[in-house]
């Protein structure tokens, strides 16, 4: 059934057992006909970092004929891991989490990092490369319904999008205050630590990102820069960028 076709746009449906990720607002329901009384859970637009992902279970039609996934929610630190239903099958909206082509160089996008291995199922760990290193790409492999990708040194990295991003990212090196601001000990910004007034124009080496609500799908997320001592927002209206 993998050549299901969509009843919108005809995007081709992914194989059973594929995991997929959502890129805008989008329901899980109950059946294959979406109302609002079949919701059983709504999930917000996440930035790539927390976007829900879903592993598809099976196929089915609307009544007016509209493909649907069948999927489970394996999101596993959040309150909804293990709800199963329907989403849609919209390319605009739902999409494979690992990348099916090669790209010339990959960033590494997650905060703890990610570890490069010997052998494509991604044991042996060889090396660490921590957020914003950019990596070489030589080839794409498959492993089972997922992907890896080949560094130029030989070494196998994961292609999950959450984890890593095609092309260069670049993220500030060090903002500076545009006024009054607080530092926080986690990424939420739920417990500051220390305050900084408008007239010290603070200025902070940015040690990462990340991004809030990580695992509350009925939220959205916004971008928090790690410094020294925690975590400060990134609102541009609140920090600029500086050389």
């Amino acid at each position: 059934r993998a050549d299901l076709q969509t009843g919108g746009d005809g995007d081709t449906a992914v194989p059973e057992g594929t995991v997929i990720y959502a890129t805008k607002n989008i329901g899980l329901y109950r059946q294959a006909t979406f109302t609002k009384q079949a919701r059983k859970q709504w999930y917000q637009r996440k930035s790539r970092l927390n976007r829900p992902m879903f592993v598809v279970t099976g196929y089915a039609e609307s009544k007016n004929g509209v493909a649907r996934y069948k999927v489970k929610d394996v999101n596993h630190h959040s309150k909804t891991a293990g709800k199963t239903g329907y989403v849609t099958t919209n390319g605009k909206y739902t999409t494979p989490v690992y990348y099916g082509a090669k790209h010339k160089q990959v960033t590494v996008i997650n905060p703890r990092g990610i570890n490069a291995y010997s052998k494509k199922n991604l044991t042996g760990k060889v090396a660490h490369y921590r957020q914003g290193q950019v990596l070489t790409v030589k080839r794409v492999v498959e492993h089972n319904l997922t992907t890896r990708f080949v560094l130029s040194n030989g070494r196998y990295v994961t292609a999950n999008k959450t984890l890593v991003q095609a092309g260069k990212k670049t993220m500030p090196k060090r903002v500076q205050a545009r006024q009054a601001l607080n530092r926080y000990d986690n990424v939420n910004l739920t417990t500051h630590n220390h305050h900084y007034t408008k007239k010290s124009q603070a200025v902070f080496k940015v040690r990462g990102w990340d991004y809030s609500n990580a695992n509350n799908f009925s939220k959205g997320d916004t971008l928090r820069y790690q410094v020294a001592g925690g975590y400060i927002s990134g609102n541009p209206r609140l920090v600029k960028t500086i050389k």
